[in-house]
């Protein structure tokens, strides 16, 4: 935005009935700053949630519900849960160049471990009830059963799973974008606010 009388940019003006939270150091609205880094950020989530719920429902139902994989599942999970997150994604980040591709991909690759947990232990509860034994007695095959009668439900509780893990990979975009190797600068997100608003405050004290 620039001034009317002089053409010049109206920069890091206070929060106005025309501009509600201000505006930044080169006179962009911020009000409209945070929706459009708010709709980043809700879109790098969505896309992350979706991945690491299908990811993870697809590894929690086998793992909770044939006996066989229980043993080396566990042991992967083990592994993997014991590194610690922000390290991996840090890595990832860091190895790879910054972008949205970036940032979905490292959360993607670690994301869905809780996602399976939380599925296979959910089978694990149901998983020998009366009528899933009954189906296995009529020779109903493993995909069957478990489309049928485990997945139906626990339809509920993913979704409530899937909602809980939405604000999650927010705090994760915000702390990746805010240490530089996130969402590129270019790109508005609340990660990149953030941290343009922290220099702001550094260099007035």
């Amino acid at each position: 935005h620039n001034a009317a009388d002089t053409g010049l940019q109206i920069r890091n003006r206070a929060p106005d009935g025309e501009f509600w939270f201000g505006t930044n150091a080169i006179g962009q609205d911020l009000w409209a700053r945070v929706w459009a880094g708010t709709r980043t950020s809700l879109l790098i989530a969505a896309v992350v949630v979706f991945f690491n719920s299908l990811i993870g429902i697809l590894m929690g139902m086998l793992w909770g519900y044939v006996r066989k994989l229980d043993r080396p599942l566990t042991e992967m999970y083990n592994i993997l849960d014991n590194i610690p997150r922000t390290i991996i994604l840090i890595m990832i980040s860091y190895i790879l160049r910054p972008g949205l591709s970036t940032i979905i991909i490292s959360m993607c690759l670690v994301g869905w471990l809780g996602m399976a947990r939380f599925v296979r232990n959910q089978i694990v509860i149901i998983r020998d009830r009366d009528y899933n034994m009954a189906s296995r007695c009529l020779g109903s095959s493993t995909f069957k059963i478990i489309l049928r009668n485990l997945l139906p439900y626990l339809v509920s509780v993913i979704m409530l799973q899937m909602a809980l893990s939405i604000p999650a990979v927010i705090a994760d975009e915000v702390f990746l974008t805010y240490c530089g190797l996130g969402v590129p600068i270019s790109i508005p997100s609340l990660g990149n606010l953030i941290n343009a608003g922290r220099a702001q405050m550094m260099s007035a004290t």
